[in-house]
């Protein structure tokens, strides 16, 4: 496991070396995209490192990353965000900066986190070991978030490793009618088979982009065939299945994504609206 991570702390710093210097033909960011100086800003140390997402201080405050989702523990490369978080930020000096909420409803102070001039949140999306998650009002980096996320999902780096089987994500129903969460069965998610061959779809995976995550039972999708997923309780058959949310929503009406992923993780379709 040690000799794993030893790969991946090198497989991090020429990443990043690359990411600098434009390499591989890729399109650096704009040299303005992140301020030299960040304005409202602690400068603290970091202590633990929680996961891809979540750090401890010295001064015992507990930092979620804004911007930003990683794996959960127990979803593909949980371990691999995990890691290299901690290779970026454990036991060295940080800055803060601040948006419009510095709390969530955790209590945990939400922050960008900066070390030696580098936005650690957009490095773990560069490095393809997060998607970008936005909440408002704290959306002072969205577009380069995002430009990031989609960076590094081209490039199929780390968590958007592609998957050969020909799912689809054809249409998502994110509004449904009345209240979403008194009616979570007016919106649903519709995934097609495009390919030849029947799909065995038993530990596949669907998540938003924040932390819904759906794991698929003994379900086979022919070709050609397609189905929808609903969010709320019903009887599961052929053409629908149901998330068995009650008084519950997923899918956010204003914009969200949707990821698919195979029994290894990894990345089968995205749908982003």
């Amino acid at each position: 496991m040690r000799l794993k991570y030893k790969f991946l702390s090198a497989f991090i710093i020429l990443l990043l070396i690359s990411l600098a210097c434009g390499g591989g033909g890729e399109v650096p960011p704009p040299a303005d995209s992140t301020p030299a100086t960040p304005p409202s800003t602690d400068t603290v140390t970091v202590t633990k490192v929680i996961d891809g997402d979540t750090i401890e201080l010295s001064d015992g405050r507990r930092v979620r990353y804004i911007g930003i989702n990683t794996p959960e523990r127990d979803q593909p490369f949980y371990q691999e965000a995990s890691e290299t978080n901690r290779q970026l930020v454990e036991r060295r000096e940080i800055r803060l900066e601040f948006d419009q909420d510095t709390f969530d409803q955790y209590g945990r102070t939400l922050a960008y986190i900066w070390v030696e001039g580098q936005m650690v949140n957009l490095t773990m999306l560069k490095l393809g070991f997060a998607n970008a998650f936005t909440v408002p009002p704290n959306v002072r980096y969205e577009a380069e978030f995002r430009a990031a996320e989609r960076e590094a999902r081209e490039a199929e780096r780390g968590l958007w490793a592609g998957s050969s089987i020909q799912l689809r994500i054809i249409q998502i129903e994110a509004d449904a009618p009345g209240d979403d969460r008194q009616n979570p069965n007016g919106e649903w998610i519709e995934i097609a088979n495009q390919g030849d061959e029947p799909v065995q779809m038993q530990g596949y995976t669907l998540k938003d982009e924040a932390n819904h995550i759906y794991t698929f039972a003994d379900f086979v999708l022919a070709p050609g065939r397609a189905f929808r997923l609903f969010s709320g309780q019903g009887q599961n058959g052929a053409n629908a299945l149901y998330w068995g949310l009650r008084n519950e929503s997923v899918w956010n009406n204003g914009s969200d994504a949707a990821f698919l992923r195979d029994a290894s993780g990894a990345l089968v379709d995205t749908f982003a609206y």
